[in-house]
């Protein structure tokens, strides 16, 4: 925040020019002005305490959205998100990613605003620059202020990427199951594989409720394909 601009007394009036006309209040301040202006002193006065105090809930009102919203995540676990295809799964990736970096500089964001900088000064520095620590303890309630205000757009951007991440992986399709044909003398299986042990292949072959066991001695041939 810059030096505040101090105001000079009244300029003196040059030779030829008359004296400004000064016009005299009709009546003094009451007493509802008067109370009014000592309240707005002691708001003044608050105004860095409050600021930090208010900064301080929102960090934990904040840090509960995130907690919630990555919670969501995790909730199908991080082996499923090798079931998505992988298109799907660079824009979840991207999406999640760009939902914990936003929460991390919003959160970080308003435990500057509720802790402070820590920051070297003295009093004629403090003077020098502001005018008074008094309007020192102001700039800095209005520094809280603004980066509170700057945290709270980017939690709300990370809860917005982070409910897209969510909605991504529950709406993703699946990896296709790996295909297999099989050569035999007898003719071609092909199906999904499920098993390989026990010296021979397991496959389900597609509209076909029961599985097929080729012995591995008669398999000629065995590759991966796309479609059966």
């Amino acid at each position: 925040m810059g030096t505040p601009v101090v105001p000079s007394g009244p300029v003196a009036p040059t030779a030829g020019q008359r004296p400004p006309k000064y016009r005299k209040p009709a009546a003094g301040p009451t007493v509802a002005s008067l109370q009014d202006q000592a309240r707005w002193q002691q708001l003044s006065d608050q105004s860095l305490p409050s600021a930090q105090a208010a900064a301080e809930k929102w960090r934990t009102g904040l840090a509960a959205f995130v907690t919630l919203a990555t919670g969501g995540l995790l909730l199908k676990g991080p082996a499923a998100a090798s079931d998505v295809t992988t298109g799907w799964l660079i824009a979840l990736t991207i999406l999640a990613l760009g939902g914990l970096l936003a929460a991390i500089a919003g959160l970080w964001l308003a435990l500057q605003a509720a802790a402070g900088t820590p920051a070297k000064l003295n009093l004629t520095e403090v003077v020098a620059t502001y005018g008074g620590v008094r309007q020192f303890e102001i700039a800095c309630a209005l520094t809280a202020s603004g980066q509170l205000r700057r945290a709270k757009l980017l939690i709300g951007a990370s809860l917005l990427l982070f409910v897209a991440a969510i909605g991504t992986w529950w709406w993703a399709p699946s990896q296709p199951p790996a295909l297999i044909s099989v050569d035999t003398p007898q003719g071609t299986v092909c199906g999904t594989l499920i098993s390989g042990s026990g010296g021979a292949y397991t496959v389900q072959q597609p509209n076909a409720s029961s599985q097929v066991r080729i012995p591995v001695s008669t398999a000629t041939d065995v590759r991966i394909v796309a479609s059966c």
